[in-house]
């Protein structure tokens, strides 16, 4: 399956953002918190560091990274759509968080001029049309030692799960994501102590690792 463009992930996701909380665990099937909290636990969260959320949606991330770093920590969330970050602004004044920035831009061009302890991705390393050159620059913003995750839906290669690609191709398209991608693979070159899990048939994976020391 080919990636869909710019344009028309940011024209579906106008239309998630008005449903995307409370359908997204429906659309998951249950997997999503196991999803988000394993992703962000294999971060090695603690008090005070700053964190960077790529593709961070309307914050579902953010409660479960701030409950590691507290609120001398930094949370900075990157999102292209403007309606996404709409709902996670409205997230950020209900719960009355002073130490969370939002930023708008793709992913794959972010160029933040500072470092971050930890970084990651969840459920949109299959959306972001050049997700390579978005690993890139998350490893870039990294500081030395940095712990970097992603975590998302994708093709099982199970032999129970293969019989079923049909319909995870076809849930995927409906959030403009292209399933059959394997960026964990690419991590090995970029990090090290890199790990791998998945589940559910082979349908969820969480994957990461650590920023080189220079």
């Amino acid at each position: 399956m080919s990636s869909f463009d710019q344009t028309t992930i940011e024209r579906a996701y106008q239309n998630w953002a008005k449903v995307y909380d409370w359908l997204t665990p429906i659309y998951l099937l249950c997997n999503e918190k196991r999803l988000r909290r394993e992703a962000i636990g294999s971060l090695h969260l603690q008090s005070g560091q700053t964190v960077l959320d790529v593709a961070c949606g309307t914050g579902r991330n953010f409660p479960l990274i701030l409950e590691k770093i507290g609120p001398s920590g930094r949370l900075v969330g990157v999102d292209y759509s403007l309606a996404m970050l709409a709902r996670a602004q409205e997230r950020i004044e209900h719960e009355g968080w002073e130490n969370v920035e939002l930023i708008q831009g793709a992913a794959a061009r972010i160029d933040l001029g500072r470092e971050f302890d930890a970084a990651l991705c969840t459920l949109a390393i299959g959306v972001i049309p050049d997700y390579r050159s978005a690993l890139d620059q998350m490893v870039a913003h990294l500081k030395p030692g940095g712990w970097l995750a992603i975590g998302d839906a994708k093709r099982s290669s199970g032999l129970y799960g293969f019989a079923f690609n049909w319909l995870a191709d076809l849930l995927g398209y409906g959030a403009a994501e292209d399933m059959s991608r394997r960026p964990w693979e690419s991590l090995g070159e970029m990090l090290g102590d890199v790990h791998y899990e998945e589940w559910f048939s082979g349908f969820f994976y969480v994957s990461g690792g650590r920023a080189q020391n220079a």
